[in-house]
């Protein structure tokens, strides 16, 4: 992944060596290459950066100064991040050989390790497909943040295939468990959240118990884990209340209200349904009031809180009147209108919970 190679590549570069006191110091204009080489790789120019840190491991006067084993070490590293991971590998070679023994040299030795692990071409291969999911995942990432799901839907499916193909072909490679954490965090965003939750499962078996963050790692995916089951409870509720709808939508229709319509019927609805229009515009003012003076980061805007009050409100008055005029003369129908009412009310409230995500915030243990 280029974005974490360059962030440990910059924390090399700024721990930098500690010198012994029988160590040549680095030339002054060997110091100033190194830096020029460092302003390449913050600018992004790997394979120029490599070049300018390998002149300083190279550099022709000034004995054995210890930056000359950081500044190899670096080179192969400017090499990984420019996808060349076969000159990348040669580098690292090089660097554990010329150095066996420095800290860069025993650094450069683990990163060619990773480089072969079950074999160069093997490991090589696992890396040009997990670039090429990367390059899918991170944009279509980005753009769910700034234009919602929907925008970013295509290339965040493209980025699962991927990522889900890697897993398979790759199980042994021990960076499998961030493939498979990665996928978990794809299909959240895409709203498969059975899948998100084998996913973060599957990262759990792959992870190493020898890892330095082992414990940090697990503890993550289990919250993972969690989150995903508990928007998978959310996403049922919503199915749910949302055929429970249907079903009672379709009971109305078959008592057929509008058969029995009388001007006291519809002088009532049309009272109840204009002082909830009023509720609703009263419950937004009261959000945006929230937002501006008291809390700005309260996750019920607006439009949500006046939705909330006339989606339900509407819905509920109408059915139950609808229901009161189509059961009329059969026993009981007050009460079951009412009941149906309530019914409709409430799977309609759970359906405007859902869609503007207002579940966690409700109770973040649902």
């Amino acid at each position: 992944m280029v974005v974490l190679q360059a962030v440990l590549v910059a924390l090399a570069v700024l721990r930098g060596v500690t010198v012994a006191a029988d160590e040549p110091p680095t030339p002054p204009a060997a110091q100033e290459r190194f830096a020029a080489a460092t302003r390449l790789m913050q600018q992004g120019r790997y394979a120029e950066a490599s070049e300018a840190y390998r002149g300083v491991a190279d550099w022709p006067d000034g004995g054995a100064f210890a930056q000359r084993a950081q500044a190899l070490f670096l080179a192969g590293s400017m090499l990984e991040s420019a996808r060349d991971y076969e000159h990348a590998l040669a580098v690292h070679r090089e660097t554990a050989r010329r150095f066996a023994g420095s800290e860069f040299g025993r650094r450069a030795e683990d990163a060619a390790r990773r480089l072969e692990e079950g074999g160069a071409a093997r490991a090589i291969a696992f890396r040009r497909r997990l670039d090429a999911a990367w390059d899918e995942l991170f944009p279509a990432t980005d753009l769910a943040q700034r234009k919602g799901t929907r925008a970013a839907r295509p290339g965040l499916i493209r980025a699962a295939e991927l990522l889900a193909g890697v897993l398979r072909d790759f199980p042994e490679q021990s960076r499998a468990r961030d493939v498979a954490d990665a996928l978990g965090d794809a299909d959240m965003l895409l709203g498969r959240y059975a899948q998100a939750n084998g996913d973060y499962e599957r990262a759990m078996e792959l992870a190493r118990p020898d890892a330095a963050d082992a414990d940090l790692q697990l503890a993550s995916l289990r919250e993972k884990v969690a989150e995903a089951n508990r928007a998978l409870r959310r996403q049922w509720f919503d199915r749910i209340a949302k055929a429970l709808l249907a079903a009672i939508v379709l009971g109305l229709a078959y008592t057929k209200p509008w058969r029995h319509r009388a001007s006291t019927t519809m002088h009532a609805a049309a009272v109840l349904v204009l002082g909830t229009v009023l509720l609703a515009a009263l419950a937004g003012a009261a959000a945006e009031y929230v937002r501006v003076h008291i809390d700005e980061a309260s996750p019920v805007g607006t439009l949500a809180a006046a939705l909330l009050v006339l989606l339900p409100g509407v819905t509920g008055e109408l059915v139950a009147l609808g229901f009161t005029a189509g059961l009329r003369g059969r026993r009981w129908d007050v009460g079951m209108a009412a009941a149906l009412g309530a019914l409709a009310a409430l799977a309609v409230a759970t359906s405007v919970v859902h869609a503007f995500a207002l579940f966690p915030f409700l109770d973040s243990k649902l």
